[in-house]
């Protein structure tokens, strides 16, 4: 089938194809494979792919946004041209769950172009780049799956911009920052990006938080940049964890925050907080001053009156399902019914010691603590650094895969109407109850 042009026209029309329909001229869906390229001439509109794919001829654009706005793209399988999707000049666009294969440069470029969200794409198999930001600030990147490209996420000359939570495995770069300042690159996943490196940088000022950067030559490289802000990074079983010239960069949140997990740290932690004993040595200008004994995990709790928590952990265990629950059933040893506890999951290699050092908001859950391992209760003390606003518990336990509970001595705020509600309906009842034998009397 040959290909062509299709435009999606100002006035709402689409010219060059059948296979692309809109009974509203907003929301325009595929029916069937579309053949050629789509440039896009309307603004606040959703381009609909159903799961079809839209074939190029290893040239031109598969989609061009150019100077639009409020554009949704979404479930397009884009495969065999020059650019994927390319943004110019746009704002406020989504790009969401599209598939985009077999590209020869850049399977998604933004150009000087702002506010747009780029999320949970599957980027794989691409000759270069898998998204590019030339010139583009305000941009958030999430939860994309970006695979064996050259480069996984590159950025230049483009500021303020989120990447959060890709996985960015197989690439020969994984993330590259060029002359871009006050991004913040945070929780995603980068391993096994074979021909180097996991993070390269050649940026100041930016913030590097919570990725894995994992079995990769180089796990960072901060050649020439300096100022950047590095920390609660998980560095594991790369050739180089990193690579310094010519930089000077912060690798800690202090204490008790803490700094990076390095799996090649050789010192201590001899007070049982959590955080090494000695620094981790990168060069005679930069240094972790308070390396991690374990991975970090932040975790996003609802309280009262729908207030966002952050559960922070420190383990040598994969934790998981950590979340607030209400017991329900009947009362034990440990609980009532209305009651609200911790509830999470550790897991490691059998017969070895695992920690945690769990930092919980006073707010969510207050004040003394019982720590409870497969219902058994375990030894836990609240560091000295605990205050009137957080609590930080460290304790151990052997390794298996195991469910740890956490009870607060006494309720929260949350609990407190649950129990008062619990309380008036009892005692409605019991005046009920009353009444009735006082009328049977």
């Amino acid at each position: 089938m040959a290909n062509g042009t299709i435009y999606i026209k100002a006035d709402g029309s689409v010219e060059g194809t059948d296979k692309i329909f809109s009974s509203n001229n907003i929301t325009y869906i595929f029916t069937g494979d579309v053949y050629g390229s789509i440039v896009i001439e309307r603004s606040n509109i959703v381009v609909d792919g159903m799961g079809y794919v839209l074939h190029g001829a290893a040239d031109g654009i598969g989609i061009d946004l150019s100077f639009m706005n409020n554009v949704t793209v979404k479930n397009i399988e884009i495969r065999e041209f020059e650019f994927g999707i390319y943004l110019n000049h746009s704002t406020f666009n989504s790009i969401v769950k599209n598939t985009l294969t077999a590209i020869k440069f850049e399977a998604i470029r933004l150009y000087e172009s702002s506010h747009n969200n780029i999320t949970a794409n599957e980027i794989a198999v691409n000759n270069i780049d898998g998204i590019v930001l030339y010139g583009s600030f305000n941009n958030t990147i999430t939860r994309n799956n970006i695979t064996n490209n050259y480069d996984g996420i590159r950025l230049y000359s483009s500021s303020n911009n989120t990447i959060r939570e890709n996985n960015v495995a197989g690439n020969s770069w994984g993330i590259f920052l060029a002359i871009s300042s006050n991004n913040i690159v945070l929780r995603n996943n980068l391993t096994v990006n074979t021909a180097a490196i996991g993070i390269k940088w050649a940026s100041n000022e930016n913030e590097i938080s919570q990725n894995s950067i994992m079995r990769n030559d180089y796990g960072i490289d901060l050649s020439n940049s300096s100022n950047n802000f590095i920390y609660h990074n998980i560095f594991v079983n790369n050739t180089y964890q990193t690579n310094i010239n010519n930089s000077t960069n912060i690798w800690d949140n202090g204490y008790p925050s803490g700094g990076n997990y390095w799996n090649d740290y050789a010192g201590g932690d001899s007070d049982n907080d959590g955080v090494g004993d000695s620094p981790y040595f990168i060069d005679n200008d930069n240094q972790d001053d308070y390396p991690l004994m374990g991975m970090f995990y932040d975790f996003e709790l609802v309280g009262f009156y729908n207030k966002i928590y952050h559960v922070q952990v420190i383990s040598n265990s994969t934790v998981s399902e950590l979340n607030l629950v209400v017991w329900l059933s009947s009362p034990n040893e440990y609980l009532q019914p209305g009651q609200e506890f911790l509830l999470f999951f550790v897991e490691g290699e059998n017969d070895t010691c695992g920690f945690c050092r769990i930092t919980i908001p006073r707010a969510l859950l207050n004040d003394s603590y019982t720590v409870l391992v497969d219902w058994t209760v375990v030894p836990a003390h609240q560091l000295d650094v605990s205050n009137s606003t957080h609590a930080y518990l460290y304790f151990t336990y052997n390794h298996t895969k195991r469910e740890v509970i956490i009870i607060p001595e006494f309720p929260s705020t949350v609990t407190l109407p649950f129990l008062m509600l619990t309380n008036l309906i009892a005692t409605l009842l019991l005046k009920k109850k009353l009444k009735n034998k006082t009328q049977t009397s």
